[in-house]
């Protein structure tokens, strides 16, 4: 049986017409009670759709995109895409950022069950994928960049396993048979599909994995430049490397070109995401293209038309990516 405003306000000890202010934003409610009362309906799962045509009347025509960091300059086309789709439908987008902190993240997602925004697009969750999925069945959440597996919510996206096993098996298909990685520490659900990439493409070509040609770093150039110089000491040193962004791949080129390496002959150098420094640095960048205008304008109009739906589209989109090969390949 669903869930009803008269639970809320027993479960919270407060009058019906107290909840229906918290759920209004009234201000003649104090923070201390409308945080117990945001809680209880957090806790007993309900569902403010229940409300029917007088809360859809309330709507704050708000979307809320939590990503973990501007810094990351990919970013920028998502956020663009997604600023003109919503404008386009007549919504705004609001952004916020968590800095990697799962509780920041569950603060701001709480901002949908205040009706403050009428839906959320994470783009990199650090929730478990439990959490995403129960909210996903009263609240409108989709998930942008990083799918994540176990969660039944909506999902725009790239292959990254694919796109990872493109890239490799592009560096093989140049004659390489020693490809060393370059990932991260932080387990994203891209990290660990382009990893998986990297592995079968390896399989594909019968070439044995081995774990001293992967290094485990961050996300910031200098990983790239320590992972690079751990790979070039190795005594079987690999002759061309992956790694799991541009910014690393920048960090890995620049330690090389510190030790005289000829890039793009002697080391081959295949990044993700084609950042605008990936064709400014010089030697230029080989990387994989991921849609991100695309992405960010696909996952508005498919929030915005769930918000409009008594049936939600918990559906995983996964747009193509492409390859763009430069002098770090030797293109």
């Amino acid at each position: 049986m669903a869930i009803t405003i008269k639970d809320v306000a027993k479960a919270s000890n407060v009058s019906v017409a107290t909840v229906s202010r918290v759920l209004n934003k009234q201000s003649n409610v104090s923070d201390e009670t409308v945080e117990k009362v945001t809680k209880v309906m957090e806790e007993l799962g309900y569902n403010p759709n229940c409300l029917g045509r007088d809360l859809r009347k309330s709507e704050t025509k708000r979307i809320l995109a939590i990503i973990s960091d501007l810094g990351q300059s990919f970013y920028a086309d998502v956020l663009k895409g997604m600023d003109e789709a919503a404008f386009t439908l007549g919504y705004d987008i609001l952004i916020a950022t968590t800095h990697d902190n799962p509780e920041h993240e569950m603060h701001l997602l709480k901002m949908l069950m205040s009706h403050s925004v009428d839906g959320v697009v994470l783009l990199g969750v650090k929730q478990e994928s439990s959490t995403i999925s129960k909210l996903a069945e009263n609240y409108n959440i989709a998930l942008c960049l990083e799918r994540q597996e176990g969660s039944n919510a909506l999902t725009v996206s790239i292959d990254n396993v694919k796109a990872g096993r493109d890239a490799v098996n592009y560096l093989i298909g140049k004659g390489h048979r020693r490809v060393g990685l370059i990932s991260t520490e932080t387990r994203s659900q891209s990290s660990v599909d382009r990893e998986k990439g990297y592995r079968q493409a390896l399989e594909e070509h019968n070439i044995p994995f081995d774990e001293k040609l992967v290094y485990f770093g961050t996300y910031e150039s200098e990983s790239g430049t320590s992972g690079c110089k751990y790979l070039l000491e190795l005594d079987n040193p690999p002759t061309a490397i992956f790694s799991i962004s541009d910014m690393i791949a920048i960090g890995a080129m620049n330690y090389a070109i510190s030790k005289g390496v000829n890039i793009g002959k002697d080391l081959l150098f295949f990044g993700f995401d084609n950042i605008a420094y990936s064709h400014i640095f010089v030697p230029h960048l080989s990387t994989v293209e991921q849609p991100c205008y695309m992405q960010g304008k696909l996952v508005i109009e498919k929030l915005v038309s769930n918000m409009k739906s008594d049936i939600p589209d918990k559906s995983v989109y996964l747009l193509p990516h492409s390859l763009v090969l430069r002098e770090s390949t030797g293109d």
